[in-house]
């Protein structure tokens, strides 16, 4: 799943505005959290796979599809 859909899957099925994400993450402003990693990924040059800002929207997306 490259970033543009999970963009486009966030645009139709919006997170919480807010959600305690992993026992030690608490996320208080998930559209912030989301436009952060989209603004790194953009900013990220080289292979996508390597982008830090790519893994946690990955994982977010991941966390969020099987609730």
């Amino acid at each position: 799943m490259d970033p543009e859909e999970i963009k486009l899957y966030f645009e139709k099925n919006p997170p919480p505005p807010s959600l305690d994400w992993k026992p030690w993450a608490r996320i208080g402003d998930t559209q912030k959290f989301l436009n952060s990693c989209y603004k790194e990924i953009s900013n990220f040059k080289g292979n996508i796979e390597n982008c830090p800002g790519y893994w946690r929207l990955k994982e977010f997306y991941l966390d969020m599809i099987v609730r």
